[in-house]
């Protein structure tokens, strides 16, 4: 509660003048407090929130695949860093709504306009704030996210021999494996490693392959396309091969013998991950890109996408105060429904505006900012309705 204020002209004395010209800049940094504290616990429990949805995924590293957990705390940092962009400008809503919603709940509202403390200027300070977040936001989606997805990737990928590995049973014929037939008596699946290792390979059923090595090790690797290839590299060993046809056998003795059993294209690369890109590497695709129209469109839409996102805290000033000062019989429930329509429709929009720059109906640039005009011209309406 604001106590102890001035709520009205003293006359002439310059202690109450000196008084009266600190009171803006204490309700200022008042106002920034009240906003602040529900936006730093918005921005954990949203990123709690989103981290839980991969909480199956994590657990299935760390007792499955054997990842150790210093690895597995890195990828859920590489996984909260990716999950900012969509957290702040949640958060930045919600603290508006329950910061403001709290201030007109307690009547303190009320006292700030008597004491001539207009909705204009309590909005300055949580403007300066959404001015703020919307730079961070800038930065991270243009430089800092990207990397985070990149390394995130490597982290998978990596992970991804010690799944390979532990889905193979030692002593046991795995059928189905890429359409092999393996056996390995001893399985490392920590190391991706294999000892005894016969494999049947009909995958060209006329000229099938008997493989039988001493050692085997699992590798995946991002190919040039940015999809992930699976290698199985077979040391000291034979390769048996009978041609039906010709009635022939072939017996093939190695030391090194490399198998590629998968390349998975649909993980992404430079045109199907753009998301991976850096602002440079992002703006120097788009350059090259101008002779491919469909490639062009999806790493515009990326680049203004982000650039939306970032902006979006900005226009959530109006609609955030506008309707947080606004009487509600139950605050943190009602406002929690009021921020979840309003960030259904947000997205919504810019799934919209997504579409939209696909289908060519509208340039990149606006087309992604659809979400942010409605919000804007949606929170003015509030706003100056608050003003009554």
């Amino acid at each position: 509660m604001l106590k102890g204020y001035p709520t009205g002209p003293q006359g002439n004395n310059p202690d109450s003048m000196r008084t009266h010209r600190r009171f803006p800049r204490l309700i200022d940094w008042y106002i920034l407090t009240e906003v602040s504290q529900p936006f730093v616990g918005g921005m954990a429990f949203f990123t709690f929130v989103f981290l839980m949805f991969q909480l199956l995924r994590l657990a299935e590293f760390f007792i499955v695949h054997g990842v150790p957990l210093l690895q597995l705390l890195q990828i859920s940092g590489l996984l909260c860093m990716t999950f900012v962009p969509l957290a702040l400008p949640i958060s930045y809503l919600i603290a508006l709504l329950l910061g403001f919603g709290r201030l007109s709940s307690d009547s303190e509202l009320i006292a700030l306009k008597a004491s001539g403390i207009s909705l204009w200027r309590m909005a300055l300070m949580p403007a300066v704030l959404g001015l703020a977040t919307s730079f961070s936001s800038l930065m991270l989606n243009l430089e800092f996210v990207p990397r985070a997805e990149k390394a995130l990737k490597e982290k998978l990928v990596a992970v991804g021999n010690s799944r390979l590995v532990s889905s193979i049973h030692e002593g046991t014929f795995n059928q189905g494996f890429f359409d092999l037939l393996i056996y390995a008596d001893r399985v490392d699946s920590k190391g991706s490693r294999m000892e005894g290792v016969f494999i049947y390979d009909e995958r060209e059923p006329k000229n099938p392959l008997t493989v039988v090595a001493k050692q085997g090790q699992w590798t995946t690797r991002t190919d040039r396309n940015g999809g992930t290839a699976a290698t199985l590299l077979l040391r000291e060993g034979n390769i048996h091969r009978s041609d039906s046809s010709e009635g022939s056998y072939q017996k093939i003795d190695f030391g090194e013998y490399r198998l590629h059993l998968k390349t998975d294209p649909g993980s992404g690369g430079t045109w199907s991950r753009p998301k991976m890109l850096t602002f440079d590497q992002l703006r120097k695709a788009i350059r090259n890109s101008r002779s491919d129209p469909g490639n062009h469109r999806t790493l515009e839409g990326e680049f203004w996408r982000r650039i939306a996102l970032a902006v979006a805290p900005l226009a959530f000033v109006l609609l955030g105060v506008g309707t947080g000062v606004q009487p509600t019989r139950s605050a943190k429930s009602g406002f929690g429904l009021i921020a979840f329509i309003v960030l259904v429709i947000y997205y919504g929009l810019i799934g919209a505006g997504t579409h939209l720059n696909e289908t060519r109906a509208l340039p990149a640039s606006l087309a992604m900012q659809i979400g942010n005009v409605a919000m804007l011209a949606w929170g003015a309406v509030v706003f100056r309705r608050s003003l009554r």
